[in-house]
């Protein structure tokens, strides 16, 4: 699989505090049919006992050699990254954001995909995906 972009999403839930990546990965297998959760990446917040704050990991979904089910006509060309929580009502947690800012240049440098080539799956579909609280332009520039 050749990879030439990277798209975020958001998973348009809440995000409760808890590890929610298996209630996504089920809903995609259960409901949707798939072989498995369609996106390659996530970032979360995790319930952390020693700090106040908790913390934000990157999880893993499709491993990158097979073909994600995050965005129609794009699934054989990219990574889909998905920030669990719901952007459409407020920008993504200062931790989140450096998470996901940390997880792509690694990935970018990883396939050698240029940072103009990082999109929000709005591009893509008639949708507000990573939501229009996450300012796609300004994470693609801090890259």
């Amino acid at each position: 699989m050749e990879i030439s972009k990277i798209i975020l999403h958001h998973s348009a839930t809440k995000d409760s505090g808890t590890v929610s990546w298996n209630a996504i990965r089920r809903y995609h297998m259960n409901d949707c049919a798939w072989s498995d959760i369609g996106y390659h990446f996530g970032i979360e917040y995790v319930t952390d006992p020693g700090s106040p704050e908790g913390s934000y990991e990157i999880l893993v979904g499709r491993t990158p050699d097979t073909p994600g089910a995050h965005t129609t006509g794009q699934n054989s060309v990219s990574l889909g990254v998905c920030f669990v929580g719901n952007f459409d009502e407020a920008p993504p947690p200062k931790g989140q954001w450096n998470a996901g800012l940390k997880l792509v240049r690694w990935l970018c440098k990883e396939y050698n995909v240029p940072k103009f080539c990082v999109y929000g799956h709005r591009k893509f579909a008639n949708k507000t995906c990573p939501g229009t609280a996450f300012d796609v332009d300004l994470f693609v520039h801090q890259l």
